[in-house]
């Protein structure tokens, strides 16, 4: 049994039916809701929650079509007003659906649920769909209203965004539990009209404007789509809109921008338009495929730049030329990466590989850096402040990074740095010993710990000096200043010995005596191609204090015996090497200088040519240094050094059989590779390697398998 009758659960439902129709005539607040409530439980509660579900149903479509006959019957210019008022207003549909879900609600938990049916609420939401948006031409009028008024805001005229947002906003809810409705009646032609008129735009505004105005359009333009597609679009809609957008506005054009000629990429990196490679980057990065379009052009231009820095003949004269437009290059780009590409690990690796393409094209640019960095040592860092000094030095360092041939650095560095601290022409010790180390941090101990031992070698030296010179104090004429240098850690060849004249012999004699007596088992040898001193000399004008080079200084003494000399007699007497000689000679008797008269007075050299000491030289200084002639730069050619040469055979050669000592055996490919893998400090190619295991072979330290020709045993 139903517990109550048929008839009066008809009567029941025709005092419900009164009430929702006073609900929809906007006559609700006499109602009384708990009665409506309680009258709604006892159908559903008797099992007469069909008839109820039904009536309701049937009560609201009849509402529904008196409201969807007033919005057919609406003017263009007012049916999106009359639309949402229908929906969202004082009385709308929405919220008369609202006030029938709570006289209802028990229906809704219960007999909706077990009958799988809509709950009341969405399913007036769906009749509204099916009887007013969908009845007639109602949705096609709405699509042309809304894609126009979104033209208009586009075009720069105003548009109530309240009535959009709420129209579209109907538009997803009447289907309850997805967007059809929204996608069909609205968003898949808006999405097309948005591609047409920005394809339009963007292909009259790009042929009549620069590259920087249309950034400029285009940001704008992005920016108020976004602000659109917040404001009253679906959120749905928001990354599709974003898509065609960008698709049509950025990817359609980027290869054009960047390329364009007269305003693109080169033309603001050459010009130094930051803001506009900022803006550019900004917007690409929106459609991260193009942005490898600016990368290229970067990497390109970088590489073009460098190769016309290498290329430059006058920067082949100049090192330190050389390396400032290297600087400069590399300072530049690297503040674009900086603030224009918000350092960019893309845009950054692409710069370092740009920067190590030209400047590892000439082996020479190790010798250019390490001669920039003689001449700021000797020079360049007078007159900075420490901040800056240690500025220029880290530039410098990032230079170093990027070359391969480390080892000719360290190789031509050696060198300056050794003249440097024998000469006492540093700026700043305390700075060389900075820009070590910085080296030491960016490639180990091993890289400078003979560059350390120079340092110490100087230290220890003037340590040594006070020492014998307190021992002979009271001895009175010339002095001796002596540096001792550790074998091995300076760039000194052999001695080359000479006949000192007896007055400095006896104070090298001295010293060795000294020197032997406080270091048993050393063996001293003088370098005196390498020293300096101080003659006096006597001249018509009065006495002249000289600075010469050892070398010169055995010349001039045999002055004392006689006026002339011939080159042969000069050689026999002094046993000076003749590249020396010469060289020495040819200083002491140049056009500039003439303290020695050459005859004939040519540049070359023959054994009877004389020379004769020229008692009438003059100059207003009493203390003159005395120029020893440049040797002609060896390093011209693009050629390794041989001493990194034969470096580079003894370090490949010494990982190879530390290699083999672990490994025992190993096939010719897996050697390649654990070699390759070692940090050489230079780039070692697979036939080098060859070589060296050849070599090794030879010597038998490693052999060949007797049965596979590609495997290697090491020998104990």
């Amino acid at each position: 049994s139903s517990g109550i009758t048929k008839e009066k659960a008809n009567n029941i439902w025709k005092d419900l039916r009164r009430a929702i129709v006073e609900i929809q005539n906007h006559n609700a607040a006499e109602l009384r809701f708990e009665e409506l409530y309680r009258n709604a439980y006892t159908l559903v509660l008797h099992k007469h929650g069909d008839l109820l579900y039904n009536g309701v149903k049937e009560t609201i479509m009849q509402n529904l079509l008196k409201v969807a006959r007033d919005v057919s019957g609406t003017v263009d210019e007012q049916l999106l007003e009359t639309v949402v008022d229908k929906w969202d207003g004082q009385y709308g549909h929405k919220l008369v659906m609202t006030m029938i879900q709570d006289i209802l609600m028990y229906m809704d938990k219960t007999h909706c649920r077990k009958k799988k049916k809509e709950p009341v609420y969405h399913m007036g939401l769906l009749q509204f769909k099916e009887h007013v948006i969908m009845k007639g031409n109602v949705a096609q009028r709405l699509k042309s209203l809304l894609l126009k008024s979104i033209q208009r805001e586009r075009n720069g005229l105003s548009v109530d965004r309240l009535v959009l947002k709420k129209c579209l906003s109907m538009l997803v809810d009447v289907n309850v539990r997805d967007t059809k409705v929204y996608e069909e009646v609205f968003e898949r032609d808006m999405l097309k009209a948005t591609a047409q008129f920005y394809q339009h735009e963007a292909q009259n505004f790009i042929a009549q404007n620069t590259v920087s105005d249309y950034l400029r359009k285009i940001e704008k333009r992005i920016a108020e789509e976004e602000e659109r597609a917040i404001v009253y679009l679906d959120k749905s809609s928001q990354s599709k809109l974003r898509k065609v957008v960008r698709h049509e506005l950025i990817t359609k054009y980027a290869s054009q921008l960047v390329e364009n000629k007269s305003s693109g990429c080169v033309h603001m990196f050459v010009n130094d338009m930051g803001g506009d490679l900022r803006r550019m980057f900004q917007l690409f990065r929106l459609v991260p495929s193009t942005l490898t379009h600016i990368q290229n052009a970067m990497s390109a231009l970088v590489k073009q730049t460098g190769v016309a820095i290498v290329k430059d003949p006058e920067n082949l004269k100049q090192p330190k030329q050389f390396v400032q437009k290297v600087l400069d290059c590399r300072r530049k780009y690297n503040h674009f990466v900086k603030v224009s590409f918000d350092e960019d690990r893309s845009f950054t690796r692409d710069l370092k590989e740009s920067l190590e393409y030209f400047i590892n094209l000439d082996t020479r640019n190790a010798q250019y850096l390490s001669l920039y960095l003689d001449e700021m040592m000797r020079k360049g860092l007078k007159g900075m402040s420490s901040e800056e000094r240690e500025k220029l030095m880290n530039d410098v360092i990032s230079i170093f990074r990027y070359l391969e041939d480390k080892d000719v650095f360290e190789d031509f560095y050696k060198k300056h740095l050794a003249q440097r601290l024998l000469n006492d022409t540093s700026v700043d010790r305390d700075h060389e010993k900075m820009m070590i180390s910085k080296l030491k941090a960016e490639c180990g101990h091993q890289f400078t710990s003979r560059l350390e031992g120079m340092f110490n070698d100087i230290k220890i030296s003037m340590d040594m000096m006070n020492e014998y010179r307190s021992q002979n104090r009271t001895k009175s004429g010339p002095e001796i200043n002596v540096t001792v240098l550790t074998t091995g850690f300076w760039p000194v060849k052999g001695s080359e010995t000479c006949t000192i004249p007896p007055e400095a012999k006896v104070l090298t004699d001295s010293f060795r005596t000294f020197y032997s007596n406080r270091n048993s088992g050393r063996r001293l040898t003088f370098h005196t191609q390498k020293g300096t001193a101080e003659v006096l000399c006597s001249f018509k004008s009065g006495k002249k204090l000289l600075v010469v080079q050892t070398y010169q200084m055995c010349i001039l003494m045999l002055f004392n015996e006689g006026n002339t000399y011939s080159y042969a007699q000069i050689s026999q007497l002094t046993k000076i090497p003749d590249k020396d000689l010469r060289r020495n000679l040819l200083s002491l008797a140049h056009p500039k200088v003439r303290i020695l008269r050459k005859k004939p007075n040519t540049k070359s050299l023959k054994p009877n040519h004389t020379f004769t000491f020229n008692n009438g030289y003059t100059s207003k200084l009493y203390r003159i240094k005395i120029p020893l002639m440049q040797i002609k730069n060896e390093s011209k050619e693009n050629k390794i050094p041989p001493t990194v040469e034969q470096e580079r055979v003894n370090r490949v050669e010494v990982v190879i059989v530390r290699v083999m000592k672990t490994r025992k055996t190993l096939d010719h490919n897996s050697l390649m590779s654990e070699v390759m893998k070692q940090s050489l400090r230079f780039t070692v190619k697979p036939v080098f390697i060859k070589k060296r295991i050849e070599s090794l072979i030879e010597r038998e330290y490693i052999e060949r398998d007797k049965n596979n020709r590609g495997v290697y045993h090491y020998l104990a």
